[in-house]
């Protein structure tokens, strides 16, 4: 029942989000302060309708693939499109940059894992899998996926082949490499510690709650929200609990860290502080009046916060707002912490550099 009520949750927020398409604004109009010192927005670009996923950018070039089927490559410096490359199905969890190589996967109507050059967006390979549900991983020298159909596989990264499948349930986020050649994969009501080399399942554990958005590391162990209004941690070696501390609402985005302090935010916007102790508690920081729809992020020890209502809001620790801009709505995506500002990212396919 725990996971049924989970899935619900998790799929009334997706349809909320595609079902209020609105035209957006001219994006001159777009990325405007609001309120506060806001950095400077250098400039505005679209990729495809709206992003998904993992958006990754790496030697000057933003890569992030759209609900429109394609993967992108932009400038970082002028938010130039430098080529875009169009896939069989809906790109599921955004792209993994390793290399020279794209990796990207589609859901339906045709799953396949594709390999693309990312200085051309030529395809390398593809592989036909069936529809993919979480973000690839490449955990020592695997290309790790996991399928709609509750299978995890393991390919190989030069040319796509299978090396093994394992049968273990749906996952919703990227599997997590732990070391000495293992990974953590996360499904609905189970996690599981996995051999990238063979797909051997080491450790199985009843999960704390369905998990829908990536683990952070933190002091040696794994933390994440739940759709059950949990923050919990993990030892990775042995997928035994830490601790956990209950909120007021789903955490549907993952946490963040300042220092060794976590902070997370319940889908009601509800910030909460997680500093440490045996066990540690939560403290309530502030209490938003919006709902938050994107993961936390932290640039310059500020907490990002990105809205429903298409506004990022930047937080100091102790709740008080330090400035805030207005995006297209919902924003979805974390910003992405850059060395002279950050990216971010609204709710349909406009990326915005700002400068600080």
């Amino acid at each position: 029942m725990r996971g049924a009520l989970s899935l619900v949750v998790l799929l009334g927020s997706v349809n909320a989000a595609c079902g209020g398409y609105r035209p957006p604004p001219a994006l001159p109009l777009q990325g405007e302060a609001v309120s506060g010192a806001a950095p400077t927005q250098v400039w505005a670009a679209r990729a495809g309708r709206r992003l998904t996923g993992r958006v990754v950018v790496r030697d000057g070039i933003i890569y992030g693939a759209g609900v429109d089927r394609k993967v992108y490559a932009l400038d970082l410096a002028t938010g130039t499109t430098l080529w875009s490359s169009r896939l069989s199905g809906l790109v599921t969890g955004g792209v993994l940059v390793s290399g020279d190589t794209v990796y990207a996967a589609s859901s339906r109507p045709e799953g396949r894992v594709y390999a693309l050059n990312s200085r051309s967006g030529k395809r390398y390979w593809r592989s036909k899998t069936g529809p993919i549900g979480a973000p690839l991983a490449l955990v020592a020298g695997t290309l790790v996926a996991s399928t709609q159909r509750g299978q995890l596989l393991g390919l190989d990264p030069g040319h796509g082949s299978i090396r093994w499948r394992q049968r273990m349930g749906m996952a919703r986020v990227a599997p997590l490499e732990t070391g000495e050649g293992s990974l953590v994969v996360a499904t609905v009501d189970s996690i599981y510690r996995v051999r990238a080399a063979d797909g051997v399942v080491s450790h199985r554990v009843r999960s704390p709650g369905t998990i829908v958005s990536p683990w952070i590391t933190h002091r040696g162990g794994l933390v994440a929200g739940t759709t059950d209004s949990q923050v919990v941690a993990i030892d990775p070696a042995n997928l035994r609990p830490r601790w956990s501390v209950r909120v007021d609402a789903p955490v549907l985005g993952s946490p963040a860290a300042v220092g060794d302090t976590i902070y997370a935010v319940s889908r009601r916007g509800t910030l909460y502080r997680i500093p440490p102790g045996n066990p540690p508690k939560r403290e309530q920081v502030v209490e938003l009046e919006w709902p938050v729809t994107a993961p936390l992020s932290v640039v310059d020890d500020e907490l990002l916060l990105g809205g429903a209502d298409g506004e990022l809001r930047a937080l100091r620790p102790d709740g008080t707002e330090v400035w805030r801009l207005r995006l297209w709505r919902p924003i979805e995506l974390g910003a992405v912490a850059l060395d002279d500002g950050l990216l971010a990212i609204g709710g349909n396919g406009d990326l915005h550099r700002y400068r600080q």
